[in-house]
């Protein structure tokens, strides 16, 4: 994205910014000073806007201000040469998942298409486009994903037809692919990206375009292909795409069943970043791969190691629950409660995944026949977890007092 345009202001004094403020919302109309007026009113404006204020900032009455002024330069200056710069500018001091500051980029890209600023605003409202896409798939909020989407490839064809000589028309072009792997058309994204390879032979981005190729070729199970993909990059030495690009080798020998391969490569994620996230998420998945080789207690070793290691790791609730099912799939109760109810007592778990612990917990001793340890562990549920599990056909929801009281009359 272009820089912004800051004036340079070695020293402004209050009193003088004051002043010319009032001349932003003054009374003067006179047409013969329209342009000197507008200049002026740009420069107050970019005075009380230095530093560059962000959204983040503290001072709320500040960050009003510096709306303000922007939006009065292009209210009351529409033809000055400032215009659409004021607008950018009030638009980047807005969220872009705003409809306010989609507003004002269309508002940019309609009335100044030549302004040097209508590329971008052109980029910033499809890009904010694809991010709610993304928002929405996350939250599991599938209605309307296709349509962001749709208008971030509307948005980006456009720049790419209509500005071609913009530094952002490269950018552009690898996002439409992004858009259609966003949507799930792997073939499309694949042929995008394919047809990326040559003209962005020496763009920063090649490596990028490698490295998501390999993830689309991991979803189409095409396993051997996503591993050329992703060695490419890891001998690019791409600082950060190389480490996931590690990562994503014994990711896909996983999924072939490959399970040693997999071992032996996420030991090497591990010996090459070990402080890296892709490092700690390896020693997870090398126990997950030990258990789908039937080495059960290597398997409930590494993941206790893991979580020792990296508790916070988002890995970390389902590889002790992960514990608790193989303890469980061995007939060994003891060590599966044991690892259920760790997870049940973690305040850093989501409430979910700490409720659903604590019926399995329940679960465990009502199907083993111990009427009064199982009523225990209900009886915590209750009164620990009481909101129900977000998933209504959760059976965790189904405990209550009621259930509690028959499992006793069923073991008197």
């Amino acid at each position: 994205m272009k820089k912004f345009i800051i004036a340079e202001i070695c020293v402004v004094l209050a009193l003088v910014v004051g002043f010319w403020l009032g001349r932003i919302t003054g009374t003067d109309t006179s047409y013969e000073n329209y342009y000197d007026n507008a200049d002026k009113a740009w420069t107050a404006t970019q005075a009380i806007d230095n530093p560059p204020i962000t959204l983040d900032e503290p001072d709320k009455s500040r960050l009003r201000k510096v709306r303000a002024a922007y939006r009065a330069v292009f209210d009351q200056y529409p033809d000055s040469l400032w215009a659409d710069d004021a607008i950018y500018q009030l638009a980047s001091r807005i969220p872009r998942t705003d409809e306010e500051a989609f507003a004002l980029f269309r508002r940019l890209i309609n009335n100044y298409p030549d302004s040097e600023w209508a590329d971008d605003s052109m980029y910033a409202i499809a890009f904010a486009s694809y991010q709610i896409a993304e928002q929405l798939k996350k939250t599991g909020t599938l209605e309307s994903v296709d349509a962001y989407y749709d208008r971030a490839l509307a948005l980006y064809n456009q720049l790419i037809a209509v500005y071609p000589g913009s530094e952002l028309s490269d950018q552009a072009q690898f996002n439409t692919a992004m858009c259609y792997y966003g949507k799930g058309e792997l073939n499309l994204a694949l042929a995008q990206f394919d047809a990326l390879r040559e003209p962005f032979s020496d763009s920063p981005l090649l490596y990028q375009i490698l490295y998501v190729t390999g993830e689309i070729y991991l979803k189409k199970q095409d396993y051997e292909s996503a591993r050329v993909e992703f060695t490419n990059v890891v001998d690019s030495g791409d600082p950060d795409l190389a480490p996931i690009a590690s990562f994503g080798i014994p990711q896909s020998h996983l999924a072939e069943g490959k399970y040693q391969e997999a071992i032996d490569g996420y030991q090497k994620v591990i010996d090459l970043y070990p402080d890296a996230k892709v490092g700690q998420d390896a020693y997870f998945y090398m126990g997950w791969a030990y258990e789908r080789l039937g080495k059960y207690d290597e398997a409930i070793a590494r993941l206790e190691e893991a979580i020792d290691l990296y508790p916070r790791n988002e890995n970390a609730a389902n590889s002790q629950i992960y514990i608790g099912q193989i303890a469980y799939a061995n007939n060994d109760m003891a060590s599966a409660v044991d690892a259920y109810q760790k997870v049940a007592d973690n305040s850093n778990y989501d409430y979910d995944t700490r409720r659903a612990a604590q019926y399995s917990v329940g679960k465990i001793y009502e199907d083993g026949g111990d009427t009064d340890l199982a009523v225990d562990a209900y009886q915590k549920l209750i009164t620990e977890f009481p909101e129900p599990h977000k998933e209504a056909t959760h059976p965790s929801n189904n405990i209550n007092e009621n259930y509690i009281q028959n499992l006793r009359s069923v073991g008197l």
